[in-house]
């Protein structure tokens, strides 16, 4: 049952299955009137004996629930900056979605938009998200816009080598609160059998995700990944590598094994967990800002895992299995620019020319772990990023790395799933968005080389929003590019095609055409997103790039555990992950390697008051 009135301005409300909720009204500036519900719960407070287990589904309520204010976000490490702007706690207890929908038509469904916020799966939330800029700028072009939020860090993903804890929990959450909104949304004037699921960095990775699992890939037929899926070097860890981040932590927060020994017993695990299901919530929060660890591996320390569930098989297999979808899926032109900032504080400058000079020295002596795939992949990279160029200006030195940077997080696991995705006969619309305010970089930029649209770029401009943590001032051209992408994102999901059709026509007249991906080759088929957006053929590096690093996961794969020690020893280093990474970068990139070294240095004494263009 609805009830919603133009005249009276009565607040909303709604049935669900547990009880009736009530919500309120956001006007738009053209006189639109929107309806927004929040903190609606989808799941019992995962708390007491409730953490580190499936989302159970809520109690139901009697009289009317109050929904018209945000619930608290995730346990997460804050910074100040996020109590400043967003003025809600976080809490274990979480589990909540905020439905945005136009006024209530008779007869008419609208399609459905999720969105998954990112964060790799330690930090954001849905409250970032303010719900009158998604009104203004989603749910004004007549759909359905909803939030969720999931348990991150240790209390989502916590997992142990064996069957004691299996983990994904913060993946059970999102299949919980979908399985919601297909059961209840047609009492906000919803269409439960058109949903879209979005989402953006781990975001993207999670919406993927929810692709190929069997208890969820049959819910939804549209999906949206910005920046992120799960071809991603980061997406999935080893569930060993998970648990032992896992033990550590609890080692840290004052947990004694009970066996002797470094191997972990299922006693040890049993105990582990109950050590943990008892520790205060707020000791388990984590954040990416400032992790020197993530950014000197690029990888993170808890993601989803292959746990014979969620994830039966492994990621491959469930491709192969799973339905044919419809697919927007693009990235940023310099996704590359925010991880060399946010990795800049991990880069010590000796400790690159010390790897540098032992390196060539071992190379120069022909050691054995380096073989003719290696040499190959060299000359793949030379060819791709021109380095061969000695007269290589500066600028163009620092956009080389960069890119390569890009390609390597975002631009080869993009190709890797148009590949994977055009083998399912799955519809691809490829994007690159290139739009950028240079007002929004304010806490970054002196970490940057050059300003330019990256890693997260689009959401920014999406919702209106700015993830930098800086004044965000809004421009004219703001303004069109973000009814631009939302005209697009909105067509697709009411339709399938981001360019509307004869039932749903799109509300701008564009002077372009967005063509779907027809073939894996080299060049492809892109729409380039800025305040004038228009199709090109591009040719995507990362094809190329897929043989050299092909080639590096054969010669990472040959090298054995004794060979690496030795060249460790070799450079007397007490990092080991810093030098495996840099290591592969120097045999892979070898005279790249100079320009990021050279960038390196150069953004290190980088002049606070050069203007940035």
């Amino acid at each position: 049952m609805w009830f919603s009135s133009k005249t009276s301005f009565s607040m909303p409300e709604a049935e669900t299955e547990y009880g009736k909720i009530s919500g309120k009204l956001f006007i738009l500036p053209d006189g639109k009137i929107t309806n927004v519900f929040l903190g609606i719960p989808f799941a019992k407070p995962p708390i007491n004996e409730l953490r580190f287990e499936k989302p159970q589904p809520p109690e139901p309520w009697d009289g009317i629930l109050q929904t018209k204010k945000y619930k608290c976000r995730s346990i997460q490490k804050d910074f100040i900056w996020d109590l400043l702007e967003l003025k809600v706690l976080n809490s274990e207890d979480c589990l909540y979605l905020n439905i945005m929908t136009p006024e209530k038509v008779e007869n008419k469904k609208y399609p459905v938009m999720t969105y998954i916020h990112g964060g790799g799966f330690v930090m954001d939330s849905a409250v970032k998200y303010h719900y009158s800029k998604i009104c203004r700028n989603i749910v004004s072009k007549d759909v359905i816009f909803v939030t969720i939020q999931y348990r991150l860090g240790y209390l989502g993903f916590l997992t142990t080598n064996d069957e004691t804890a299996l983990g994904n929990y913060g993946m059970w959450d999102q299949l919980m609160a979908i399985k919601f909104i297909k059961n209840n949304i047609s009492n906000f004037g919803g269409d439960p059998e058109n949903i879209t699921l979005l989402g953006q960095s781990a975001g993207g990775v999670a919406v993927d995700l929810l692709s190929v699992s069997p208890h969820s890939r049959d819910l939804f037929s549209k999906i949206i990944l910005m920046a992120g899926n799960a071809e991603t070097m980061w997406s999935i860890s080893p569930r060993c590598k998970v648990a032992k981040n896992c033990q550590r932590k609890a080692m840290q927060l004052g947990f004694i094994k009970p066996t002797v020994g470094l191997k972990w017993t299922k006693e040890d695990n049993e105990a582990m967990l109950k050590f943990m299901k008892n520790v205060p919530a707020n000791t388990l929060g984590l954040t990416m800002v400032g992790s020197t660890n993530i950014f000197d591996s690029i990888q993170l320390p808890l993601t989803p895992v292959i746990d014979g569930d969620f994830l039966p098989k492994c990621l491959t297999e469930l491709r192969k299995e799973s339905p044919k979808k419809l697919i927007i899926a693009g990235n940023c032109e310099f996704e590359g620019l925010l991880f060399l900032a946010l990795g800049l504080k991990s880069i010590d400058r000796h400790l690159f020319e010390g790897v540098k000079h032992r390196a060539s020295m071992i190379i120069l002596e022909g050691n054995k772990l380096i073989d003719e795939s290696l040499q190959t992949s060299i000359k793949i990279f030379e060819n791709v990023y021109s380095l061969n160029d000695q007269n290589m200006p500066r600028k163009e030195m620092e956009k080389t790395v960069v890119k390569i940077i890009g390609d390597t997080v975002s631009g080869i696991p993009l190709q890797n799933f148009i590949e994977h995705s055009l083998c399912q006969e799955s519809t691809v619309y490829l994007y690159n968005f290139q739009h950028f305010n240079n007002h929004g970089f304010h806490a970054i930029r002196y970490y940057l080389p050059f300003l330019g649209a990256t890693h997260g770029s689009e959401i920014n401009t999406l919702f209106d929003i700015n993830i930098f943590v800086s004044p965000h001032f809004r421009t004219v051209n703001d303004r069109k590019v973000t009814d631009i992408i939302s005209t697009l994102f909105t067509n697709f999901a009411k339709c399938g095609n981001p360019n509307g059709n004869e039932e749903f026509p799109s509300p701008i007249l564009f002077d372009f055409d967005w063509e779907p991906i027809i073939t894996s080759e080299i060049s492809q088929k892109c729409l380039k997103i800025n305040v004038e957006p228009k199709m090109e053929e591009i040719n995507d590096n990362s094809k190329c790039m897929n043989a050299a690093f092909s080639a590096i996961q054969t010669w990472m794969t040959k090298a054995t555990e004794e060979e690496y020690m030795e060249f460790m020893k070799r450079t007397k280093s007490t990092q080991p992950a810093k030098i495996k990474w840099l290591f592969i970068v120097w045999q892979t990139i070898q005279k790249a390697y100079n320009v990021i070294v050279y960038c390196t240095q150069s953004f290190s004494s980088y002049n606070k008051n050069e203007k940035h263009v």
